[in-house]
């Protein structure tokens, strides 16, 4: 199915030169800048770029950026892909259009040679040069998880990660809580692993294909959701063994073997919902680091979550690293992570939902509500 969308922007689009060309002025005269939520200050400034509450709840969901510094969000309950450019010449891209719309719940998306690709309920699309295209129609969706995250790898194909169809079972598809790979048209389906409950969102570092799960609602044992290691003909383990102790969940399997373990854990219903691979030197302390968003439960008192943490891929024993909310490590009093949030100086209230990094090396974080924040030099 092709449907040409007229862009409100138009496809040539003059953009002002980057910020990052420009001197950028202290944190503290920049009219963008938050007090809320709290950052390293000797590293970052937490700048707002967009602040729609009128979007709704999922209003910029998953991000990506075009080579010439356009940021794409998805809209899933709307349907839309709309882009954001920056009107007044600060860096920050605070006017959004709606670039293409029809969709079914887009909930993924990432940019490759020209083209976006998006993933929503049964589909993967293609927008490229104002034009929508259906890629497949036919992804397990329906109950359960949204179509999570999508990917490019170096081989020039595409994963998908899709959703378990409840929270605790065996799915008879499958298909479900697995991750899929396809031919850039969409061609040439194959399964590439399983055992995952959310797999919301893929990235790649190097070679290496990374995905996120997390643990059912009714597990407590510490440290349970995770951080994976795709390889061809993997088995994560859900529903029956999950974590890195492979506790069972669910009864109907004799015992774990063969289950692959997860690479990284961490705190069960931190819910680990975006995934970024950082490399640059715009901020030498996240470089080599898998940029992680923790989206937080519904279903726990204790707030676990509500942050985007850092881990370091060469060294998978060290703690993660609080980026957001967040301050230097010399910094004193020292809080907790809940008690940021509960003195309102991290993210909660709202929930952080996707991050992309920008060409000049700016972290973008959406949060819930239609906020976009950014990571931005002193």
């Amino acid at each position: 199915m092709r449907r040409l969308v007229f862009s409100l922007i138009g496809l040539l689009v003059v953009l002002p030169a980057p910020a990052q060309a420009q001197e950028l002025p202290p944190c503290g005269n920049r009219p963008t800048t938050l007090a809320n939520p709290w950052v390293d200050f000797e590293r970052y400034c937490a700048e707002r770029v967009i602040d729609a509450s009128e979007t709704g709840r999922f209003g910029f969901t998953a991000l990506a950026f075009a080579p010439d510094g356009r940021l794409f969000a998805t809209r899933p309950l709307t349907g839309e892909l709309v882009t954001l450019t920056d009107g007044d010449g600060d860096g920050l891209p605070e006017l959004s259009a709606v670039v293409a719309d029809g969709m079914t719940l887009p909930n993924g998306l990432t940019f490759h040679d020209n083209a976006f690709y998006i993933s929503g309920g049964p589909h993967l699309y293609r927008w490229q040069d104002g034009e929508l295209t259906t890629l497949v129609d036919d992804l397990p969706s329906g109950a359960g998880f949204w179509t999570g995250g999508l990917a490019v790898g170096p081989d020039e194909r595409l994963y998908v990660g899709i959703g378990a169809p409840c929270d605790l079972c065996a799915p008879d598809d499958p298909e479900r809580g697995a991750i899929l790979s396809f031919g850039l048209d969409g061609s040439d389906r194959q399964w590439v692993a399983t055992g995952l409950r959310h797999p919301a969102d893929l990235t790649f570092a190097g070679e290496t294909l990374w995905t996120v799960d997390t643990a059912s609602d009714t597990l407590t044992t510490p440290d349970m959701d995770e951080l994976n290691v795709v390889t061809p003909g993997a088995d994560f383990g859900w529903p029956y063994c999950v974590g890195a102790g492979n506790t069972m969940q669910l009864s109907g399997r004799a015992n774990c073997d063969g289950v692959t373990p997860p690479a990284y854990s961490l705190p069960t219903h931190s819910t680990p919902i975006g995934l970024a691979f950082y490399q640059g030197d715009t901020f030498p302390a996240l470089d080599g680091k898998l940029l992680v968003v923790l989206q937080g439960s519904n279903n726990e008192a204790y707030m676990q979550g509500y942050a985007l943490v850092a881990v370091d891929p060469a060294d998978l024993d060290a703690p993660y690293t609080l980026v957001v909310p967040g301050y230097p490590d010399d910094y004193r009093p020292r809080f907790s992570l809940q008690d940021l949030n509960v003195r309102t100086s991290g993210v909660w209230p709202q929930r952080p939902l996707d991050i992309a990094i920008s060409p000049e090396g700016w972290v973008y974080l959406s949060v819930s509500d239609g906020r976009i924040i950014a990571l931005r030099p002193r």
